[in-house]
């Protein structure tokens, strides 16, 4: 598939891109590497203030009310710049929120501005987990109780709140969870990107009427939309890593010179860098296809589990390949292609990586039939 663009998506993705060269960057990408987080809050205010963080919300609750299509093009232009910031978290739990009661129209405003980072924590309610891998949700005083662990949950570590989704005897109980809130304990792990990500565990966590965005069966469908749009969001970083991957290992071939010639003269360094070409537009097209789909309420979760797969499976694929075809000297830290190399490794993993994503399409895929 061509994407063709119209001009409201040609203005933005040329926006973004305008954007990542202000503020992002393989520099950048290194002085964050060194803080608590790796990634830079002021930076996604300066997102926000772009109109990324409220892309997918509504024009009824004040957002750009776009599709997953444009949320995608900015998100690979953040990938091509090595964007740490939970863009896609932010996104998607932005929706999430406001798909909510208009009692969340501060927390909402909070989200969208940049004011406050909320990424969803939430176990995909279609997937076979034992009954104890999940958060629980019993009623009480209005409001509800949780009680589980979530695991690896990215961007948690420095997170304001999170989207928890858990069981309930009729679907899914999808609300927001302070950081602050009692009984809930963090625990932060580090990436080799320099990212974090935590794990939570929820002790009996009290959660009032007005903290819930939605329950049952709509809960269920507002908790596996919100993780669908997790999943397309972190596969459009990886498509921009594999773009600009290749880039660096272009550019590289057509500089180094071997036995007295330019090394991009060799034929097969020429079919390493056709294979890997082919897998970014393989990439490109699956996804830009499956968010056409979605934006137009004729995909489904099969699709985006396929997509996660493809690009987790090429974005290792490409950046291995760049590396290689650098040398020796593709491996040091200084040079920009381990940078790309170490980001590919983290998106590839977050969220499940590419295996774990066969069998969710191969399970998804039956209940569809």
């Amino acid at each position: 598939m061509e994407l063709v663009l119209d001009e409201a998506q040609t203005i933005l993705r040329e926006s973004a891109d305008k954007l990542v060269e202000r503020h992002a960057g393989p520099a950048r990408f290194r002085e964050l590497r060194t803080t608590d987080h790796g990634f830079d809050r002021a930076r996604l205010m300066e997102v926000a203030e772009a109109g990324w963080l409220s892309l997918l919300v509504p024009e009824e609750r004040d957002g750009l009310g776009l599709g997953i299509t444009e949320a995608a093009l900015v998100l690979e232009a953040a990938g091509r710049g090595l964007m740490t910031e939970p863009v896609a978290a932010v996104m998607a739990a932005a929706r999430a929120v406001a798909s909510g009661p208009g009692t969340m129209g501060a927390a909402l405003e909070e989200l969208t501005t940049g004011r406050s980072v909320v990424v969803p924590a939430l176990h995909d309610p279609a997937a076979g987990d034992p009954e104890g891998a999940r958060v629980q949700a019993v009623a009480e005083d209005g409001g509800f109780r949780l009680t589980g662990r979530i695991g690896a949950v990215p961007g948690a570590a420095a997170a304001d709140g999170f989207i928890v989704g858990a069981r309930s005897g009729d679907g899914t109980v999808v609300c927001l969870v302070p950081r602050d809130a009692g009984e809930l304990e963090v625990v932060q792990r580090g990436r080799v990107d320099g990212t974090g990500h935590a794990a939570l565990t929820l002790a009996d966590v009290d959660i009032a009427a007005d903290a819930v965005i939605a329950q049952g069966a709509r809960g269920t469908e507002v908790a596996s939309a919100t993780l669908d749009l997790v999943l397309l969001g972190t596969s459009a970083e990886m498509l921009g890593i594999m773009e600009r991957g290749l880039a660096l290992a272009v550019d590289y071939l057509g500089t180094r010179e071997q036995f007295g010639r330019l090394i991009g003269s060799f034929q097969a360094l020429q079919h390493r860098a056709v294979n890997d070409h082919i897998d970014i537009e393989l990439t490109r097209s699956l996804l830009y296809q499956v968010c056409v789909a979605m934006d137009e309420g004729r995909g489904n979760r099969a699709m985006v589990a396929a997509v996660k797969a493809r690009a987790s499976d090429a974005v290792l694929s490409v950046t291995k390949s760049m590396v290689q075809m650098h040398g020796a000297i593709g491996f040091t830290d200084e040079y920009d292609a381990s940078l790309y190399l170490r980001r590919a490794m983290s998106l590839s993993a977050q969220y499940g990586n590419a295996a774990a994503h066969r069998k969710r399409y191969a399970r998804l895929s039956s209940r569809a039939a």
